[in-house]
């Protein structure tokens, strides 16, 4: 037993390292981090838990409350600042280092340790767990569904081990929704392509999926109904089929993306492997467990490409079969003491690496934002209106202050219920009497705006620039 647990040990310690080291170091990067914090303290100040905004007036359900609320919880206990703000990432990761141990013991039985290191040595994974998105929670959830699968499958458990999967990805889906049931997908097919698929479809499962999976959406849609047709079109079709998120929408976009990511994102293993593999030897069937991996991959990548949708973090969680695949080509090669220096060196450089981002300057760091702000602003500010431009939403960590988008010319028709571009018409925010309110105008756009304040009888005073902005505070003109 010792033997057994000694090396899960030394792996959570050097996964605790990687996870931890300089988490706090770096502010806040609009637009992802400062997004997603926002929307977790909104529901801190208002106490609605239930439904997500990006401020009071606006709905923010493009993604479940789930990441929302690991943020609030953290942030509550630990205070605001970047570190307890990273922690729910940083946690997850560590945790999905282990799964992928649990996950050696079955596909690489000689080496259990060494997809986790793998895993965790990898930029991608690595990087991602300083990253404040979905992704990284994802990757947890999914890799303990498949941990599940693969207990009952492989190791042959019980079959309770598939209520368990179930459940699992009832909570994938929870946190990303249809992306999260991907490998569910890969699993499927490869249960029906060798045989137990009727297996799979347990009822206690099922109900785990469904009531952990759905029953957000469920009493959300019934509150909003309008929200089914924003979940289905906008967050599902849209993004399967349209440009409409702009995100690599080009019909090369997954080339561009995908293949980048894997290849730089599992250095320097992936390219070890390829070292190793320029002299290739007779072909031999493939096991089924490496058939399985090349499944749990193949699958989800080919839904990400065919997507008009992309983004490098998406395909972080096949970051955990690739280590597998990487691991059972190197279970022959030899493992000795200079291995362990190299591989030390090389986690060396990434901390290094870590490091330096967090001290070097960024253009979308909101702390820096913030900081230059504060020097301008008479008064702490209750609301920043960004007007005819991207919010970021980073300021609401830094200044405890309401973020709104503002558009100078009026709406042309109905607005999406989640996700608009601006959350009000400047025609309607001047009306809404505001306390330390200030306006943030591109310059560009400052023209217009002033303009815009005559015709409607204000008046401006700029309190100076910052950055591209021009920060004005207005007041109606006295008679």
């Amino acid at each position: 037993m010792l033997k057994r647990v000694r090396p899960m040990a030394w792996i959570a310690l050097l996964a605790g390292i990687m996870a931890f080291s300089f988490q706090g170091t770096r502010g806040l990067w609009d637009p992802d981090e400062g997004r997603y914090t926002n929307v977790a303290l909104e529901m801190m100040q208002s106490g609605d838990y239930f439904v997500p905004h990006r401020n009071y007036e606006t709905l923010h359900v493009t993604k479940p409350p789930v990441t929302y609320w690991a943020l609030a919880a953290s942030m509550q206990s630990l205070g605001r600042n970047e570190w307890a703000a990273r922690l729910p990432m940083a946690l997850a990761f560590i945790l999905t280092v282990l799964l992928v141990f649990q996950l050696g013991r079955t596909f690489a039985a000689t080496r259990p340790w060494l997809p986790a290191v793998i895993y965790l040595s990898s930029p991608l994974p690595f990087f991602a767990a300083n990253i404040i998105t979905t992704d990284t929670l994802l990757a947890f959830a999914e890799t303990a569904a498949v941990l599940a699968f693969v207990r009952y499958r492989f190791d042959g458990k019980s079959t309770h081990y598939l209520d368990g999967m179930w459940a699992l990805f009832g909570l994938a889906f929870m946190i990303k929704g249809p992306p999260g049931l991907l490998p569910l997908l890969a699993i499927l097919a490869w249960q029906w392509r060798n045989g137990g698929i009727k297996l799979m479809f347990r009822p206690l499962g099922l109900l785990l999926f469904m009531v952990i999976g759905f029953t957000w959406f469920f009493l959300i849609t019934q509150q909003k109904p309008e929200l089914l047709d924003y979940f289905l079109h906008h967050e599902v079709a849209d993004r399967i089929a349209s440009g409409t998120h702009d995100r690599n929408s080009q019909w090369y976009g997954g080339l561009l993306v995908y293949l980048p990511t894997l290849l730089v994102g599992a250095l320097p293993w992936l390219a070890i492997v390829l070292w190793n593999s320029r002299k290739p030897g007779p072909w031999k069937p493939l096991q089924p467990k490496t058939a399985f991996l090349l499944c749990w991959i193949a699958l989800p990548l080919a839904v990400f490409m065919l997507s008009r949708s992309r983004l490098p973090l998406y395909i972080l969680p096949l970051f955990v079969p690739v280590s597998l695949l990487v691991a059972g080509r190197l279970k022959n090669v030899p493992f000795n003491t200079r291995h362990v220096l190299w591989l030390v060196l090389w986690l060396v450089l990434l901390l290094a690496a870590k490091g330096a981002v967090g001290y070097m300057p960024h253009k979308q760091d909101a702390r820096a934002f913030a900081r230059q702000l504060q020097q301008v602003l008479p008064t702490k500010p209750h609301e920043l209106a960004f007007v005819n431009s991207k919010a970021s939403y980073g300021l609401r960590f830094y200044l405890d202050a309401g973020i709104e988008t503002i558009s100078i010319d009026k709406f042309l028709g109905p607005q999406p219920i989640s996700d608009a571009k601006f959350d009000d018409e400047m025609q309607s925010e001047i009306l809404e009497i505001e306390h330390d309110r200030y306006f943030l105008v591109p310059k560009k756009q400052l023209l217009a705006f002033t303009d815009f304040l005559a015709e409607n009888h204000y008046s401006y005073a700029s309190l100076g620039t910052v950055d591209k902005f021009e920060v004005l505070t207005i007041y109606p003109e006295t008679p």
